[in-house]
């Protein structure tokens, strides 16, 4: 009886033991990877990405009528944010632009067209010519009784920039007109000098470009204009070709590896165009202020005299390529000696 009741308590206290044993949390070891890189991939892919570097961007125009479209980026500091790191440069000649715009410093460079053929002979293509901006701004000034080519016969014409457009215009249509060996020309050193002159009546006949043409009206009104040289030009080229001179450029290599930047500047230079053509006074003030004109009610007068306008490479190649071939015709070296070739137009 005695073993019966050793063998039941022996039952039973198995019997405890087991339930206690399932009651209690299982303890295990851990699994150890089968591949360590696995561990360092899944860390690697939960840091935080680094940011992006934003592009440095520098847009460069010349005091004159070929920054004065693009006077209200200029102002809003346009085009910049985390992408793009925006500056705006104005020089106050076309040679403080040259060398930087070769070195690549320059990405965007507001010109005169002939400047940007001579850059992409001299680059080899490093540069494209992205938009036309500027039309005919040359006139013929003075106090003289003048209103033709053929009036200037047995004169003297005051000329200022050697080298630059409006001389190999000038030339250009006293050729024409069979009056090159008829007028004698004398060169002046910059715009500014030859208006003062002008203001003076020191010189009695003179070829100035905008805005120094309503200048020295503003300031002598014994000034008048005497030869509209945009008439004078379609006249001499039977109306197939225009007096584009004023035009933007892109370095190639920034063109190509930022077209998205490319395509929004050049909305953005659209709406500033046009609103500039729209809002004399108020785009005038911003001239003034940013220093591409030195007064505000002088821009606001040659503003509509400009001729400025927006027209992309592709839709204005023609008229670009007829003013070159002209200026080639006549003098080489006035486009870089040879004409561009198609890659010189940027293509969307």
């Amino acid at each position: 009886m005695r073993n019966k009741k050793l063998s039941l308590l022996l039952a039973l206290f198995i019997m405890i033991f087991t339930l206690l044993s399932a009651c209690s949390p299982e303890v295990s070891e851990p699994i150890e990877p089968s591949d360590p890189s696995e561990t360092e991939s899944s860390q690697d892919e939960e840091e935080p990405e680094k940011p992006v570097e934003s592009v440095d961007v520098t847009i460069a125009g010349l005091k004159g009528p070929t920054s004065i479209g693009m006077i209200r980026l200029i102002d809003e500091k346009a085009l910049n944010n985390e992408s793009y790191n925006v500056e705006y440069l104005i020089e106050g000649a076309p040679n403080n632009l040259v060398g930087k715009i070769i070195n690549g410093e320059i990405d965007i460079a507001a010109v005169p067209t002939n400047l940007a053929s001579i850059l992409y002979n001299k680059s080899k293509g490093e540069v494209k010519f992205l938009a036309l901006n500027t039309l005919g701004v040359i006139y013929v000034v003075g106090t003289e009784e003048v209103s033709s080519i053929e009036d200037l016969e047995g004169m003297e014409v005051s000329i200022s920039g050697k080298g630059a457009t409006p001389e190999f215009a000038f030339n250009y249509l006293l050729e024409q007109n069979s009056m090159t060996d008829k007028t004698s020309t004398e060169y002046m050193l910059d715009h500014s000098s030859l208006a003062q002159q002008v203001i003076a009546e020191d010189t009695k006949i003179a070829v100035l470009p905008q805005p120094f043409v309503t200048q020295v009206m503003m300031n002598n009104p014994n000034v008048k204009i005497l030869i509209d040289l945009n008439e004078e030009w379609e006249k001499a080229t039977n109306g197939e070709s225009i007096l584009a001179m004023g035009g933007l450029i892109v370095n190639s290599e920034f063109a190509e590896n930022n077209p998205e930047f490319i395509k929004e500047f050049l909305e953005e230079y659209e709406g500033s165009v046009n609103w500039v053509n729209n809002n004399h006074e108020e785009a005038g003030k911003l001239v003034e202020k940013n220093g591409v004109l030195p007064n505000a009610k002088l821009a606001e007068k040659a503003i509509p005299n400009c001729s400025i306008v927006y027209q992309d490479a592709e839709e204005a190649k023609d008229k670009v390529n007829g003013f070159l071939e002209i200026l080639h015709g006549s003098n080489p070296a006035s486009i870089g000696g040879s004409m561009p070739d198609e890659n010189f137009y940027y293509k969307k």
